[in-house]
């Protein structure tokens, strides 16, 4: 059953955002073919849906939903990959543009 719940924001660590949290759950899904009956059952995986900004850090629905769902981005991993190549002797201009313009 879905609940209404307030969580803790990614962002600032604070309990200000409001969301609906959907547990995961069993499912049946049932296929038929040539007289035959097969019923599977799977896990569904846990959702939030966020309904409110942070009042806190002022962060916005879709920022706080995408982070919830682990698209998080950590600027620090991203120096490490370009000081990596920098190392190994890869990272040129070109790779770093096309780099940038990927990621946008």
């Amino acid at each position: 059953m879905p609940e209404n719940i307030i969580l803790e924001c990614p962002f600032c660590h604070k309990k200000t955002v409001n969301v609906i949290y959907y547990p995961s759950i069993l499912q049946a899904s049932t296929s038929r073919a040539a007289g035959r009956t097969v019923t599977k059952y799977y896990k569904t995986k846990e959702k939030y849906e966020v309904l409110s900004d942070c009042s806190n850090c002022g962060k916005k629905i879709k920022e706080i939903q995408k982070a919830l769902e682990g698209e998080k981005k950590d600027p620090d991993k991203e120096k490490e990959i370009i000081e990596r190549l920098k190392k190994q002797g890869l990272f040129m201009d070109e790779i770093k543009q096309n780099y940038k313009s990927n990621k946008s």
